[in-house]
């Protein structure tokens, strides 16, 4: 047999310092542990100043109404369940007192236009006056109206009320006590619906609070889920400006409700993509001054050895930018350690070398491509100096010859081997971090006004069939014959296709080429090459 609670042994001053301090849910939650909590807690005289002070140590909370005892109002605001079926609900009837769930509308309210028809009969303005009514938005099936059917009420009482005036109507009706019951009833319903709205106050500023503190902790969980990305010194930056910081938050904030896995999923992305947005503009400022340094370096040492007739081929001023040597000297994390004096004093030194590193990087990229578009050429023949050698751009359809091939205008447009080169840098960083070097070329890409150089715009392999054929009339083989040799060749040749009978096209091998990509296709075998004795 089980016995007391052990708590019950306790002497009574304990037990009430310990209750003291109890929240009223927790009180409620006892009541139905045992029938001796409950009957414990439900005694007026025992607990009733243990309810008034849980009840009075909720903040701004309204008093409790002389309708209702202590326990009853602390079941109403807290209990979160229907009061008829134990569902969950947290919607609370204010003017009816009582919690109902939209499965139990029919059993626990009662609309207007049901409601006894001595109401109506009474000497008063409005069936408010006498009974307490509310307002219903319940998403239920509604209470039943005198047709039968249920349907959604503007106004409803609950059946307790209803059901209790009706008995107080019944007992005094043909008695002089009638007015004193109306009176009365006026009375008590104008104090629930004052009590009500001061209720609907609190459950208002209760709300708000809730909301606040699940606004507050979702911003510490962004925040450090943000650090961790290694974003933490940009919202130290993000600090300092206050309209920044509000668009920040409106994107925190969109929703009022903890952080979990699946909305972290949703919202973590586009809070990185607006830091990184902001990372990456900052940096892009900051490297703007040395960009400008350097282009005018470029300038004035290209312009030097075109007069010297050094090079013949030079790069613009984003390739000199990107070369990896010039990307260590610009130190956007630490920009005070070179100076723009001290900068331009290093890139001038250090300058006619790279011109020659990025020459011979841009010679091998070129060379490579046209080993992978052409078959048959040896391992020791030089690709580049091939005689036959003709390029097409793939953007503007022109056909270019090396070296010229090396400052093709097409060659500094969007390519598509980096894709996040080619999107805005609002896509970019959508959904993952932007590495520096990534914001480096998108910065000098925006500097520059153009992209890095790129060749895979070229075609080697356009006019393979129509140079063959050239190359089978003179001879040679356009595999390995090199341009020097094809120079120094007295052969001449005439394009019989499109000489006439009195007037013949003498052509050097040079202009033969140049006459063949501009005038013939590989569609159709049209060109017919005679050499000239």
């Amino acid at each position: 047999m089980v016995g007391k609670p052990v708590v019950f042994g306790l002497p009574l001053e304990v037990l009430f310092e310990i209750f003291w301090y109890l929240h009223p849910l927790d009180l409620v939650y006892l009541t139905r542990v045992s029938k001796l909590f409950r009957s414990f807690l439900l005694s007026r005289h025992k607990a009733k100043s243990l309810w008034t002070g849980a009840l009075k140590r909720i903040d701004r909370l309204p008093q409790c109404p002389s309708y209702l005892s202590e326990p009853a109002y602390a079941n109403l605001l807290f209990w979160p369940f229907c009061h008829r079926c134990h569902s969950s609900c947290d919607v609370i009837q204010w003017e009816l007192r009582i919690r109902c769930c939209n499965g139990c509308t029919g059993d626990m309210l009662v609309g207007r236009e049901v409601l006894p028809s001595f109401v109506d009969q009474l000497n008063c303005l409005d069936a408010r006056q006498l009974i307490p009514m509310s307002v219903t938005s319940s998403a239920g099936r509604g209470v039943r109206h005198k047709d039968n059917t249920f349907r959604k009420p503007l106004a409803v009482a609950s059946h307790a009320d209803v059901n209790k005036f009706n008995i107080q109507y019944k007992s005094a009706k043909d008695s002089p006590l009638l007015n004193d019951l109306i009176i009365y009833r006026e009375k008590v319903t104008q104090e629930i619906y004052q009590h009500a709205a001061l209720c609907r106050i609190w459950e208002a500023e209760v709300a708000d609070q809730r909301r606040k503190e699940l606004v507050d902790q979702r911003k510490r969980d962004v925040v450090e889920k943000l650090e961790s990305l290694g974003l933490g010194d940009e919202l130290e930056l993000l600090r300092s400006d206050a309209s920044v910081l509000t668009e920040f938050d409106k994107l925190i904030v969109r929703q009022d409700q903890e952080l979990t896995d699946s909305s972290c999923q949703v919202s973590l992305p586009r809070l990185q993509n607006f830091l990184e947005i902001r990372r990456a503009r900052r940096l892009t400022v900051l490297l703007q001054d040395c960009f400008k340094n350097l282009a005018v370096v470029v300038s004035d040492i290209t312009r030097t050895l075109k007069i010297d007739k050094t090079n013949k081929v030079f790069p613009q001023a984003i390739d000199i930018c990107l070369l990896s040597e010039v990307r260590c000297m610009i130190d956007v994390k630490n920009p005070e350690v070179m100076s723009a004096e001290a900068f331009v004093d290093a890139l001038t030194l250090r300058l006619p070398p790279l011109l020659l590193a990025w020459s011979r990087q841009a010679n091998k990229q070129l060379a490579d491509l046209v080993r992978a578009q052409l078959c048959g050429i040896d391992n020791d023949v030089d690709p580049l100096k091939l005689a036959a050698l003709v390029f097409r751009c793939s953007n503007c359809r022109l056909h270019v010859t090396y070296p010229s091939a090396l400052t093709h205008p097409c060659l500094h447009a969007k390519t598509f081997d980096k894709p996040w080169v080619q999107l805005p840098m609002e896509t970019t960083a959508l959904g993952r971090a932007m590495s520096p070097v990534e914001v480096y070329e998108k910065a000098a890409i925006e500097a520059f006004e153009m992209h890095p150089w790129n060749c895979n715009v070229l075609e080697a392999d356009g006019c393979t069939k129509r140079i063959h054929n050239l190359f089978q009339a003179l001879g040679r083989d356009p595999n390995s014959t090199a341009v020097d040799d094809m120079e120094s060749c007295p052969i001449r040749v005439t394009c019989k296709s499109c000489s006439g009978s009195r007037n013949r096209m003498i052509l050097t091998y040079r202009t033969a080429l140049i006459h063949l990509v501009r005038n013939h296709s590989d569609s159709k075998e049209d060109a017919m090459w005679g050499v000239v004795v």
